[in-house]
């Protein structure tokens, strides 16, 4: 019996149960991903789709602006084949442009508002974009950036439009009619482990995203999301906002998210689901102990995180808090969802492999690991990248005979349930062994009076050590030797940090995630105490 034969992975009824439920989903989907709400407003065009502060669109009046934006777009040289960026934040504005240039076979480049201006005009020079359309009216952000810009003229699309001036040399892209090969969206990665890379995501892997989710977590018309994360990034375009689309349900759209707009949600019993990072449940946790305000509510129903390691004790606090269990999910923007579970479990597992989803745990020689035994994540299915955008190297490099491999470590428990140990490129080796962060930061994290926690390596001549940055709960005071007491009894001698710093807002990137680059940086900067 080979290694392949004894991993531990879904038996080959399961595997075959779950591959036809995939054929089924994808069977059902439409080409474009415009076409799941065509088809809503169609059949129920009063159906609310869109929140945004006090405003609110039907599905028939969205899709009515998506055909105004569809006529603008012609009008600007917009044609099949060009990257259109689009700046803005979660707003009203940003959505029908999507759907338009889905439905001109273009692409799509969302980007984020808060980006800083050279991080707009690096990716809009890279990725060749024909024209950038920046949502003045939701964003003042946007209004920024496109004072810093070349704008030809303003249009008007549920308020005012700046058009930047057309670049007449762009190169059009080939267009495929099937769903699975056509460019939908060209997402850039956030960044927080490395540069920002162009990550081409067909309209088949976007409807997918919200499929899926759809009967996981058995999501109805009835239903109604809350959306801070960006619509520029995988989980507030395709967890969320296609979540509500294929379901016919409602999203709110959230720019920028505070803990006490949150929570007026929630008491207006506006909302039925939320799915965020762990950083923002910790943020409504904080607000809600200072405030002695209570999270439970008769309305919400789905709790769920993704993006971003979950540790047990912040899971729990959470759970109480809500008086709900918590749905934790695995994936990344090159490949979403991998892997999710409903709630109610009382591990860290991310839970099962998806319908559609084939996933092998590799040795660095490639080779299948032995059941438990832990390795880099390798996926292949309906929502896995196209590819990254003029870059063949990295391309290559993540893409390896159809599968991708994620740089995420794991390992599968005999009943197939997948447990995310780290990040390969997170990764710190300290004199010859393989600290993962996740390990030290969960234990760092049950410390009392600790909020959040990020551990990051350092070099030093000749070896790699561990630095740890945590953030203590509001209005508590840490012990750093008490902390490192802890850390003793809890970690073997070279999974320690070497240094515990305190940081009272430990910095996030625009989805929300703790931005690791920033702290490597910061650690690299700091001397230890002597």
């Amino acid at each position: 019996m080979n290694i392949e034969d004894r991993r531990s992975v879904p038996s080959r009824r399961e595997q075959a149960m779950k591959g036809a439920d995939a054929a089924s989903l994808l069977a059902r989907m439409p080409e474009r991903y415009s076409h799941v709400v065509r088809e809503w407003a169609r059949r129920e065009p009063s159906r609310l789709a869109l929140r945004a502060g006090a405003s609110r669109l039907s599905y028939g009046d969205l899709w009515d602006a998506t055909e105004v934006a569809v006529r603008l777009l012609r009008k600007l040289g917009v044609g099949a084949g060009d990257r259109v960026a689009l700046v803005a934040e979660n707003g009203l504005q940003i959505v029908p442009l999507l759907l338009a240039v889905s439905e001109m076979d273009a692409w799509a480049v969302p980007l984020n508002a808060r980006m800083s201006a050279r991080e707009i005009e690096t990716i809009r020079l890279f990725a060749g974009c024909r024209r950038a359309l920046y949502c003045v009216a939701d964003s003042q952000s946007a209004a920024t950036h496109a004072q810093a810009d070349q704008i030809e003229q303003d249009v008007f699309l549920l308020g005012n439009v700046a058009v930047s001036a057309r670049n007449a040399s762009a190169e059009v892209e080939p267009v495929y009619p099937d769903k699975a090969r056509q460019t939908a969206v060209l997402v850039f990665t956030s960044g927080t482990t490395g540069e920002p890379k162009g990550v081409m995501l067909s309209h088949q892997a976007l409807i997918y995203m919200g499929a899926n989710m759809v009967d996981v977590r058995n999501v109805t018309a009835d239903d109604s999301f809350y959306n801070s994360s960006p619509v520029s990034h995988a989980i507030g375009l395709g967890t969320v906002l296609m979540t509500a689309f294929w379901a016919g349900a409602s999203a709110e759209l959230v720019s920028r998210f505070t803990a006490q707009h949150f929570v007026e949600a929630l008491r207006d019993e506006r909302i039925t689901g939320v799915t965020a990072v762990p950083t923002l449940f910790a943020r409504i946790l904080e607000y809600a102990e200072q405030n002695d305000i209570s999270l439970r509510s008769k309305r919400l129903r789905i709790i769920a995180t993704a993006g971003a390691p979950l540790d047990l004790a912040l899971k729990a606090r959470i759970e109480e808090a809500f008086g709900l269990k918590m749905g934790n999910s695995y994936g990344m923007t090159e490949c979403n969802p991998v892997a999710r579970s409903p709630g109610g479990v009382d591990t860290n597992e991310v839970g099962d492999v998806q319908p559609g989803i084939e996933i092998r745990i590799v040795r660095e020689d490639g080779r299948d690991v032995a059941p438990e035994e832990s390795g880099e994540i390798w996926v292949k299915g309906p929502s896995r990248m196209l590819g990254y955008y003029r870059n063949e190297g990295a391309t290559s490099a993540a893409l390896r005979s159809g599968w991708l491999a994620t740089g995420d470590l794991g390992r599968m428990d005999e009943d197939g349930k997948l447990y995310i140990v780290g990040r390969s490129k997170e990764l710190i080796i300290r004199s010859g062994f393989n600290v993962y962060p996740v390990e030290v930061e969960s234990v760092l994290s049950l410390y009392p009076g600790v909020a959040q926690v990020a551990v990051v390596g350092r070099e030093v001549p000749g070896n790699e050590e561990v630095v740890a940055f945590v953030q203590p709960a509001p209005g508590v005071s840490l012990d750093v030797a008490d902390l490192t007491r802890w850390a003793t009894e809890r970690l073997a001698p070279y999974k320690r940090p070497a240094e515990i710093i305190l940081n009272s807002d430990l910095p996030v990137g625009p989805t929300g995630k703790i931005f690791k680059v920033r702290l490597k940086q910061l650690a690299a900067s700091t001397s230890r105490p002597s």
